[in-house]
């Protein structure tokens, strides 16, 4: 669960008098206590949801947002930052006004204007984190709901019956069956160095440039519960450094490659699906190595997924061997990471040039290349290619 920590604006609405059909029970999920401007968040998510669900009956409304179900979604999420800001969401002019006018019906304490405001300063968004293709065709009921920040597995949320709204329990099980929009917070600020942009390799050398990427990545497992949101993959490379002036090797990890993985990527690869989601391979083609010198005989690849919890570490052993005559000189490698454990593995040089490209009898093989893997969840594949 990402656990949420830092400041809101303290704004706390309170809903007027509703009806709702009695919720079904909910499953024994662990819950933490919550601060005070985290049950303030709480409130006003669901708030949220439950003016959401409202206005998403008027047919232009649920046209509007159906962009972020459909089959050919290019995105799921919307902030209600943008939502509010008519520059940056004009397709959405009919859901921002009549969501206003809601806020704008004054409360028991304040007024709803107050909740739009909130929303905006404090990064809350809407998420939709399957399309409508994942549901039986026909299938018109959306139930939304939001986050209930105690715990990442289950929350409060709301449907239409007819004309009488429904309150339910939202898990994962329940969005197996039917569709789901969510009210999520702002993402937790993520600490340490992140490089989405890796520098291109050299090529003014004598030698070839073995120039390595992350192709494609496949992850079965949802590393969190439905209100987890996307995964936040993390992918770093463990190498040996030789020093010069002492002519000590150390073995040390780059910077961190970041990779939002959808979670209907991991729903498609959890279930094996092959006609949803790429069948969970989601293209990254990230360089992970920009120059695999002849010299690194050894590496290692450590994939996580990242959560605010304690640091944990790992370790591996890399290689380095300075010429052909040289004795090989392995040193450990050490990492320090915060989140969800999806495997440290280690690569010999002479054995990945070897099997990249050409998959052995007993291999998987994704787009011609040899399917690599870190433990039984999670699977990539490593485009080579050679710069002379």
């Amino acid at each position: 669960m990402k656990k949420i920590i830092y400041v809101v604006a303290t704004c706390l609405l309170f809903a007027g008098c509703e009806k709702y059909a009695p919720e079904q029970d909910s499953q024994d999920i662990e819950k933490r206590m919550l601060s005070g401007p985290e049950t303030i968040l709480k409130e006003n998510l669901d708030l949220a949801a439950q003016i959401l669900v409202e206005v998403m009956q008027e047919e232009a409304v649920a046209n509007e947002i159906s962009v972020l179900y459909n089959d050919d979604r290019s995105f799921w999420m919307l902030s209600f930052e943008d939502l509010f800001n008519e520059a940056k969401s004009s397709s959405f002019s009919v859901l921002r006004e009549r969501f206003l006018d809601k806020c704008a019906v004054t409360g028991t304490k304040g007024t709803w204007q107050d909740l739009a405001n909130f929303l905006a300063r404090n990064g809350a968004y809407i998420y939709c984190p399957y399309p409508s293709s994942f549901y039986p065709k026909g299938t018109r009921v959306v139930t939304v709901a939001a986050h209930p920040i105690d715990n990442d597995k289950e929350g409060a949320g709301y449907r239409f019956e007819g004309k009488i709204v429904q309150r339910v329990t939202v898990n994962e099980r329940y969005a197996d069956a039917s569709p789901v929009i969510l009210i999520m917070p702002p993402d937790e600020k993520e600490s340490g160095t992140l490089s989405a942009d890796i520098l291109t390799a050299d090529l003014a050398k004598g030698d070839p440039v073995y120039e390595v990427k992350i192709g494609k990545i496949r992850c079965a497992n949802y590393c969190g519960g439905l209100f987890e949101g996307e995964l936040e993959l993390r992918i770093s490379r463990g190498y040996p450094e030789f020093n010069m002036s002492t002519g000590a090797t150390v073995g040390k990890f780059t910077t961190i490659i970041p990779v939002n993985y959808p979670r209907s990527y991991a729903k498609s690869a959890i279930n094996n699906w092959t006609s949803h989601s790429e069948g969970g391979w989601y293209t990254v083609n990230i360089p992970w190595d920009t120059n695999w010198k002849k010299e690194k005989v050894e590496q290692a690849i450590l994939v996580y997924e990242y959560d605010n919890v304690k640091e944990t570490s790992v370790n591996a052993t890399v290689g380095y061997k300075p010429s052909e005559t040289s004795t090989t000189v392995t040193v450990a490698v050490k990492a320090v990471y915060n989140g969800d454990f999806l495997g440290l593995v280690e690569w010999e040089r002479h054995w990945y040039l070897k099997t990249n490209n050409s998959p052995g009898l007993y291999d998987e093989v994704k787009d011609g290349l040899t399917v690599r893997k870190t433990c039984p969840k999670l699977k990539l594949t490593t485009p080579l290619r050679i710069i002379y």
